[in-house]
């Protein structure tokens, strides 16, 4: 891993591993990372969806692996598989199966029964200003009251966490067990999902704009109009505080799914994306070329994809911050972005349309 993180170019990379005695090793790396790049650089066939509301957020659910009894061999599930949140409508979701030979709408999840003591009627009038969701459940912030629910896809049940004081902006969680959720009341909050509860709250000097959780739930971030804040969910105390060059509002956080033991992304109303090593709170690469605010960005070992308000969505090689390639299709803002397979991106925005 440590020389995975000095050798950001690939050639470097392979040298360090030739040095070693271990040339296979960076070869092997090498090659799988051009092929991915060059793919990315061919020009993109793209097919639109078009849905009743705008998009607020896509989230795709990781492929497993089953062993099947029946005919003794391992199957592929959630493969091509795509979730869609829309905004200004109720707590419903939308999925789709994005596979070559049948791109269409498969399934709606609806609005389940509360299992909240103080709110055991049907949440049919519920609609959501922020959303999140995992393999198994989905986590919202209610538009209306500011609270926090869970809904958990395997039961039909939601829970009520906890609540803000004042509109809920954004709702990030890991694979199940931590949620962190923003407001304008300037605290991050952190919702353990294996509890149904509180687990700390975190008090800053703005509205909170972005979160983002570590993959293993470890820690937090939070983003205001002019800092960056990483906070540890062992014990709830603050990890550091980065102050950006340019003083615009963070708009979307991600830990860095190859290294988010010290690096971690950021976008927002600078048209910039960022790569911070917080453990030294330094700007380690600047991706530029959007001309409006970064909505949402994804992050994998290879690619870094942004969606903006410009109506692009652009694909940047993540180890030198060149730019692979830009994809359009939309006519007013790009809300949010998803890599569903290694190659396949859904774009969804404003427009209420769906790029795929």
């Amino acid at each position: 891993r440590n020389w995975y993180t000095n050798g950001e170019k690939e050639i470097i990379w392979a040298k360090l591993c030739d040095r070693a005695g271990w040339p296979q090793l960076g070869r092997r790396w090498f090659l799988e990372k051009y092929v991915t790049l060059s793919t990315f650089r061919r020009p993109a066939e793209s097919e639109n969806f078009s849905l009743s509301h705008p998009i607020l957020n896509l989230f795709a659910p990781s492929t497993k692996k089953v062993f099947n009894w029946r005919t003794g061999r391992v199957n592929k599930i959630n493969t091509g598989l795509l979730c869609v949140a829309k905004s200004n409508t109720k707590t419903d979701l939308e999925i789709w199966d994005l596979n070559k030979a049948n791109k269409r709408l498969v399934r709606e999840e609806k609005s389940f029964n509360s299992a909240a003591a103080d709110d055991a009627k049907r949440t049919t009038d519920r609609s959501w200003s922020a959303v999140a969701c995992t393999d198994t459940k989905v986590v919202y912030a209610d538009a209306k009251s500011a609270k926090i629910y869970v809904r958990e896809l395997d039961t039909n049940t939601e829970y009520m966490l906890g609540k803000h004081d004042s509109t809920v902006t954004c709702v990030r969680t890991n694979n199940g067990n931590i949620a962190a959720s923003g407001a304008y009341d300037k605290t991050v909050q952190v919702w353990d999902l294996q509890r149904l509860a509180k687990r700390y709250s975190f008090t800053v000097d703005q509205r909170v704009w972005a979160v983002g959780v570590h993959p293993d739930g470890s820690r937090v971030a939070g983003g205001t109009d002019d800092a960056l804040y990483i906070w540890k969910t062992s014990d709830g105390k603050p990890l550091t505080t980065i102050y950006p060059p340019e003083s615009d509002t963070i708009l979307s956080i991600v830990f860095d799914p190859v290294d988010p033991d010290t690096r971690i992304f950021s976008g927002g109303c600078d048209a910039k994306v960022r790569m911070w090593d917080y453990t030294s709170k330094q700007c380690l690469r600047t991706f530029e070329g959007h001309s409006g605010i970064v909505f949402s960005i994804t992050v994998s070992p290879y690619v870094l994809i942004s969606a903006s308000r410009d109506t692009k969505t652009r694909v940047y090689d993540r180890h030198t911050g060149d730019l692979l390639q830009e994809l359009g299709g939309h006519t007013m803002d790009v809300r949010s972005v998803a890599l569903v397979d290694p190659f396949k991106i859904v774009t969804g925005g404003y427009d209420r349309e769906m790029n795929v």
